[in-house]
């Protein structure tokens, strides 16, 4: 456990990275939800139109998409890569729009701290720390975002 820590303390990005992979399972496994009377209800999920040069991410991963659940939860999944730095990856429709601005820390390739963010106008962008958006544009994961519609 003490090296775990050490490990921790010497390089957050690898923390933030683990953590984010982790999630992205964790995320991905969503396959089914519960309605109002405790049955199980099939999951849709609706693919986004990617833009701006954006495509699909592959390596065998979901293509972006979202569905919500039953409790107004929008969720995330699927995977982009080489779009244009800086310009939205996505456009969310008005009925799966957060009510105020969200960041995330997501997956980006070769471990570099990266996040989404998600505005109140439906726009997805995805940034990490290279300046140059690399990491991102390289691959980007948006499995296990969720966020609340209210």
């Amino acid at each position: 456990m003490s090296r775990l820590r050490s490990l921790i303390g010497q390089s957050p990005a690898i923390a933030i990275a683990t953590l984010a992979l982790v999630l992205s399972f964790v995320g991905g496994a969503t396959a089914a939800t519960v309605d109002g009377h405790g049955a199980k209800a099939s999951v849709v999920w609706h693919q986004v139109t990617l833009a701006n040069g954006w495509k699909y991410g592959g390596f065998g991963s979901a293509h972006a998409a979202y569905y919500v659940d039953a409790g107004h939860i929008v969720h995330l999944r699927g995977s982009a890569r080489i779009g244009t730095a800086g310009k939205a990856v996505f456009i969310l429709p008005s009925g799966a729009r957060p009510a105020h601005s969200i960041s995330e820390i997501i997956y980006a390739s070769g471990g570099v701290p990266a996040a989404i963010s998600l505005g109140t106008n439906g726009k997805v962008f995805v940034f990490d720390q290279t300046g140059t958006d690399t990491a991102v544009r390289d691959f980007t994961s948006f499995d296990g975002i969720s966020f609340s519609l209210g």
